[in-house]
């Protein structure tokens, strides 16, 4: 697609209204005027925006307004080229409904670890169940994509999983951990041979033979809930989290982890890329979700 020249044409290309395109227009007139570096703006920055003119937004329907202007315009600074990152995408007020990635919910590389730790009573289950497992907190899969996994994706020789295109996701080759090896091959040799009921290609199988549904994944993992109580832990929150910390703890470049999370598109990439640690938890702490001018 053709990269727009200008933040109007942009947002007419997008499909808005032309009063839509106006008010936006006017919106970020004033935004810029104001901010005038507002093009390297981080999402600290963005927030004590809106806590300097709280008094002009006396509402939450301007607030919203002015937000969504704003996402907007950073959305057209990626789209031209200007930025390679949102500062402020999963910025919501207080009461709206959040689809992004939410910081608090994410768990960190050693949390994860712990998942891998549970005792299990089921000596056949315990080996599926902690493959599972592994294959969610170490390559990120979501469930949808978990669940497709054929035994002809797993190469055990080079110690690849190939992830086949998903309705939202890329196709990618992804690297076992190291730890992994013994697992895939108890499971494939041992394992599965004993699960199987019928004739299939899944990899993972159910306690009756048959491919491992959305649900089951979604109920395994809701049994592991136990050792993070009030934390919000289920295969989705997982996947984020280890997008996080790939891009986070373990400083893989941003080009590089948008491939092994199947992205078609960087900015979705670049959601989970935070500032520093202390810049973090003082986002978290002082500005999130902007409570002090509801």
């Amino acid at each position: 697609m053709e990269t727009c020249a200008t933040f109007e044409e942009y947002l007419f290309n997008a499909g808005h209204t032309e009063q839509t395109v106006k008010s936006y227009l006017y919106t970020i007139d004033i935004f810029l005027s104001i901010c005038k570096n507002a093009d390297k703006f981080k999402y600290k920055d963005i927030v004590q925006y809106f806590e300097q003119e709280g008094k002009r937004l006396d509402n939450y329907g301007s607030r919203s307004r002015v937000l969504s202007a704003i996402k907007k315009y950073y959305d057209y600074l990626i789209d031209a080229g200007k930025r390679n990152d949102h500062p402020c995408r999963n910025l919501y007020l207080k009461g709206q409904q959040t689809k992004g990635v939410i910081i608090h919910d994410l768990f960190s590389g050693s949390e994860l670890e712990q998942l891998l730790d549970r005792e299990e009573r089921y000596g056949d289950l315990r080996i599926r169940n902690k493959l599972t497992m592994s294959i969610l907190i170490y390559q990120g899969l979501s469930s949808g994509e978990l669940k497709d996994i054929n035994l002809r994706h797993i190469n055990l020789d080079n110690g690849i999983i190939y992830i086949p295109e998903s309705r939202k996701q890329s196709r990618r080759h992804l690297a076992m951990e190291p730890k992994q090896y013994a697992l895939f091959d108890r499971y494939i040799s041992e394992v599965r041979p004993k699960l199987i009921r019928n004739e299939t290609n899944a990899l993972l199988l159910g306690k009756l033979g048959s491919r491992l549904t959305i649900d089951d994944i979604n109920y395994l993992v809701s049994t592991y809930k136990i050792l993070f109580p009030g934390r919000n832990l289920n295969p989705r929150t997982i996947r984020q989290s280890v997008i996080a910390n790939w891009l986070n703890e373990k400083k893989i470049p941003l080009e590089q982890v948008q491939l092994m999370a199947g992205h078609r598109w960087i900015s979705s990439t670049a959601e989970y890329r935070f500032t520093s640690d202390e810049e973090r938890r003082e986002i978290i702490n002082k500005y999130h979700p902007l409570e002090q001018f509801q």
